[in-house]
């Protein structure tokens, strides 16, 4: 499978990185080293780690897996009416984290971009939506990426359920083109 990349920057998958290197919040770097492996076993989620050429420290790591949002009357508006079904197919970003000494440059925002290209380039299986379930410190940061508040509640209380349309973002690259 071909990755996305961007100038000197690519992602590779979690069995290809030096963990090691690789130093984030302590509940992270606890799930990428001690779980992640697992859930690609277990067929439940891909995990990468954005690299660049010219560093050895992995940049950014995060987590992908299916998921679905439920129709809402915001989410139908924006989707033709042949087309409305009571679920969407997602891709849900899960555990995303950037490497203490690289945080705030960029990191995280060029890992969201590269997603959202992935899924409107190479959309194999149909995914309209991006989803996050983001930690109430995060939420900002996906805001500024364009991510929107979900009209349902998280199932956790302390997070934000998030969402972004890729057709939304295809259209506008489209008319930029």
């Amino acid at each position: 499978m071909h990755l996305p990349s961007y100038e000197e920057y690519f992602l590779k998958s979690i069995f290809e990185t030096d963990l090691e290197l690789f130093k984030c919040d302590p509940k992270l770097e606890d799930y990428f080293r001690n779980d992640a492996k697992d859930t690609e076993v277990e067929l439940i989620a891909k995990t990468y780690f954005l690299h660049k050429s010219s560093l050895n420290d992995p940049l950014v790591g995060f987590s992908i897996s299916n998921n679905a949002i439920n129709a809402t009357i915001e989410l139908d508006m924006g989707i033709h009416y042949k087309a409305q079904y009571k679920t969407y197919p997602a891709v849900l970003i899960g555990r995303l984290a950037t490497h203490n000494e690289h945080t705030g440059l960029g990191y995280g925002r060029l890992v969201l971009d590269l997603l959202k290209n992935w899924f409107i380039t190479n959309n194999k299986t149909g995914c309209r939506f991006l989803v996050v379930d983001a930690r109430s410190d995060a939420v900002e940061f996906y805001k500024k990426s364009g991510f929107e508040d979900y009209p349902e509640e998280s199932p956790n209380s302390k997070n934000k359920y998030l969402f972004f349309d890729l057709k939304a973002y295809q259209e506008q690259i489209q008319r930029q083109v």
